[in-house]
């Protein structure tokens, strides 16, 4: 078998400033043989295992990854994104003291027969996923306040809210004190303009009808002729000279 050396061991971790760290790093390297040719365009096979600490630390996390050199024997993966054997990515609390270690494992054929290539310690560009997760730091001082902004345009009314409860009724209060006496009494006025007469009133209402004539009385009974008198001729003073038809 080749022996493969990978003299240059790039670790690549490109950590944008985003709303959310990405939770890989890259890792990029160069395979090459024991003569020192680099191996093109072939398909190689990578684990990777972190651990706590020290070199032979605790291992928190493992994984294997499937990768194709290029024309220059350059490949190049991303730690995180691999099939997982052991530990999660995400899981790795990279605050612990000691730091944490990468150990390379490379098969040139693509299989599972791993050549240990060695373990190196991340420095401080991982620590960015540890930033992502850190406790708050302390509150900067307030800074001065800006200028006031121009005045946004008046809302629409709000609707009418119900009408609220009365209140109770307060206590009585106490009398006030009582006022001085009255002044003097003026002087009289002079007398008003005699006012216009007013309209005479309509008359009565009218004259009823007259009433029905009653029934005629009973005729009473004729009396008897009296005896006739005779006037004495004008002998007499204020007699009338009268002829009874006789004499």
């Amino acid at each position: 078998m080749k022996k493969i050396l990978l003299p240059t061991l790039v670790m690549l971790v490109a950590f944008f400033v985003t709303a959310q760290v990405p939770q890989a790093l890259n890792y990029q390297a160069v395979a090459r043989n024991n003569a020192g040719a680099v191996l093109q365009n072939q398909a190689v096979s990578v684990r990777f295992t972190i651990h706590d600490g020290s070199v032979g630390g605790t291992i928190v996390y493992r994984e294997s990854d499937n990768a194709t050199t290029n024309a220059f024997g350059l490949f190049t993966t991303q730690v995180g994104t691999g099939t997982v054997l052991q530990g999660t990515f995400t899981g790795i609390d990279w605050s612990t003291g000691g730091g944490k270690y990468l150990q390379v494992e490379l098969d040139p054929t693509g299989g599972s027969n791993y050549v240990n290539m060695g373990t190196a310690q991340l420095i401080s560009v991982p620590y960015a996923l540890y930033a992502a997760n850190s406790p708050a730091g302390a509150t900067g001082a307030t800074g001065p306040t800006g200028a006031n902004g121009t005045a946004g345009a008046t809302g629409n009314n709000g609707a009418a809210g119900s009408t609220g409860n009365n209140g109770p009724t307060g206590p009585t209060g106490n009398n006030g004190a009582t006022g001085a006496g009255g002044g003097a009494t003026g002087a009289t006025g002079p007398t008003g303009v005699t006012g216009n007469n007013g309209v005479t009133g309509v008359g009565g209402g009218a004259t009823g009808p007259t009433g029905p004539t009653g029934s005629a009385g009973t005729a009473g009974a004729t009396g008897a002729t009296g005896t006739n008198g005779l006037l004495p001729n004008g002998a007499a003073a204020g007699n009338t000279p009268y002829w009874n038809g006789s004499s």
